[in-house]
C-alpha cells in the first residue's frame, strides 16, 4: 500500500508544476484579472507615493495653466553703487591733514561726523585769512543787493535765500580760517569706504580726502552684446542672481526701474551698457558680478514652470506629473525647455494644459523614483 501511494504522489507531482508552471506563465503574459490589467496599463512606469507623506514633505502640486512669458536675453553685469549713494570728501583748505581717532575703511559714519582736521599753522604761504574775508565781503554785497528786490516782489525767496545761506557759510568759514584749521566732515550717512590721504600727509585745497558709500540704493549694469542693440528699447525690466547668491531677485520686489529706459548707450568692447536703479534690500553687496535676465515684451498663452519643478539628469530636463485618476502616483516626463527669467522657465514640448505638475518638491519625487523614500515594492518604474 505504502509502494501505491509513492507512486501515486510521484505520478500527480509532476502534473501539479507543470498546472503551477503553465498557471504562472498566464499570470505574467495576461495578468491576475481584467481589473488589474488595467491598472498596470495605465500606471507603467509610475512612481508611487503617498499623497499624504508627499504633503509632509512639502510636495506643491498645479494644473498647467498658459500665461503670459516675456522675451529674456540673458547676460551678465555687475552691481555697482548709485551714483546718488555715492559722496567724495574733499579738503577745505590746503595743509596738514589729521585723521580723527577711531575713524578707518568701514566706519559707518552719520551726517557731519568728524572725519579729520586740516592745519596751515606754520605753513609758509599758506594764510587764507585774506581769501576767506573776500569770500565774506562778496557773499555780503551780494545778499545787500538782493534785500530791496526780494521786499519789492522782484525775486524770489529761494533766491533770496540761497544768497542769505552763503553768506552765513562764508563767515562760517572765515572763522574757521582765521583760527588756521578747518574741519573735514561726512557729507552724507554712509560707509567710509575709502580713505585717500594719511595722517600728516600734506593736501591742496580741494583734494579728495575719503569717499562715502550709503548703498540705500544701488545700480545693476547689465553688458549686452551688440548683437542685440535692437532688443535694448524694448527691456523694460530685469531680474539678477548675483554670484554669491542662490536667490533670484527681480526689479519689482527691490522698487526697481530702469534708468533711461530705451537709450542706447555708447559700446565698450563689444558691449553696450544698459543700466537699472534699485532699492537694496540688504542682501546685496555692492560689486558683486551678477547673471541677468533681461525683461523684453510679453507673450500670450506660454506655458511655463518655476524654476525648481525641473530636475536635470544627464542633460535632459524632466519634470514630475501626477497622474489625473490617482493622488498617490506620479509620471517622470522629458521635456523641451525654452527661455528662463530665472525664475520660471519656458516649455515647449513634454507639457499639456491641465496636467497637474509637481511645482515644489521635485527632487522629493525623484527620490522616491529611486525607491529611497518610498517603501519597498511602491515603485512601479520598470
Amino acid at each position: 500500500m505504502n509502494l501505491r501511494l509513492s507512486l501515486a504522489f510521484f505520478t500527480i507531482a509532476p502534473a501539479f508544476l507543470i498546472a503551477g508552471c503553465s498557471h504562472h506563465d498566464h499570470d505574467h503574459e495576461h495578468g491576475h484579472d481584467e481589473k488589474e490589467e488595467e491598472h498596470e496599463h495605465h500606471h507603467e512606469g509610475a512612481i508611487s507615493f503617498d499623497s499624504h507623506r508627499a504633503d509632509s514633505f512639502g510636495v506643491e502640486v498645479a494644473p498647467v495653466v498658459p500665461g503670459e512669458f516675456s522675451e529674456v536675453i540673458r547676460v551678465s553685469g555687475q552691481i555697482e553703487p548709485s551714483a546718488t549713494d555715492v559722496a567724495t570728501v574733499t579738503a577745505t583748505r590746503s595743509g596738514i591733514f589729521t585723521l580723527s581717532s577711531n575713524i578707518s575703511q568701514g566706519s559707518r559714519l552719520n551726517v557731519g561726523a568728524p572725519i579729520g582736521h586740516i592745519s596751515s599753522k606754520g605753513l609758509q604761504g599758506n594764510d587764507q585769512s585774506p581769501i576767506a574775508n573776500a569770500a565774506v565781503e562778496s557773499a555780503h554785497r551780494e545778499l545787500k543787493r538782493l534785500e530791496p528786490l526780494y521786499k519789492d516782489g522782484l525775486v524770489s525767496a529761494a533766491v533770496y535765500n540761497d544768497a542769505l545761506r552763503a553768506y552765513n557759510e562764508a563767515v562760517a568759514s572765515k572763522g574757521v580760517v582765521s583760527a588756521g584749521s578747518s574741519s573735514v566732515s561726512a557729507p552724507i550717512a554712509g560707509v567710509l569706504t575709502d580713505i585717500y590721504v594719511s595722517s600728516g600727509q600734506f593736501v591742496e585745497v580741494g583734494a579728495p580726502v575719503a569717499r562715502i558709500v550709503r548703498n540705500s540704493r544701488l545700480t545693476l549694469r547689465a553688458d549686452v552684446p551688440q548683437r542685440y542693440i535692437s532688443s535694448i528699447p524694448s527691456f523694460t525690466s530685469a531680474n539678477f542672481r548675483p554670484d554669491c547668491s542662490e536667490s533670484v531677485f527681480t526689479m519689482s520686489e527691490l522698487d526697481g526701474h530702469a534708468v533711461a529706459p530705451g537709450a542706447v548707450n555708447p559700446a565698450d568692447n563689444g558691449y553696450i551698457p544698459v543700466y537699472f536703479s534699485f532699492q537694496n534690500n540688504g542682501r546685496i553687496a555692492p560689486g558683486a558680478f551678477a547673471e541677468i535676465y533681461l525683461i523684453g515684451q510679453k507673450r500670450d498663452n506660454v506655458i511655463s514652470v518655476p524654476r525648481e519643478a525641473l530636475v536635470e539628469m544627464q542633460g535632459n530636463k524632466y519634470i514630475y506629473v501626477r497622474l489625473h485618476d490617482h493622488d498617490d502616483m506620479y509620471e517622470k516626463r522629458l521635456v523641451r525647455t525654452g527661455a528662463s527669467d530665472g525664475i520660471r522657465v519656458e516649455i515647449l514640448s513634454g507639457l499639456n494644459e491641465g496636467e497637474n505638475v509637481v511645482l515644489k518638491g521635485a527632487p522629493v519625487i525623484r527620490m522616491a523614483e529611486t525607491s529611497a523614500i518610498a517603501p519597498p515594492g511602491h515603485t512601479h518604474n520598470h
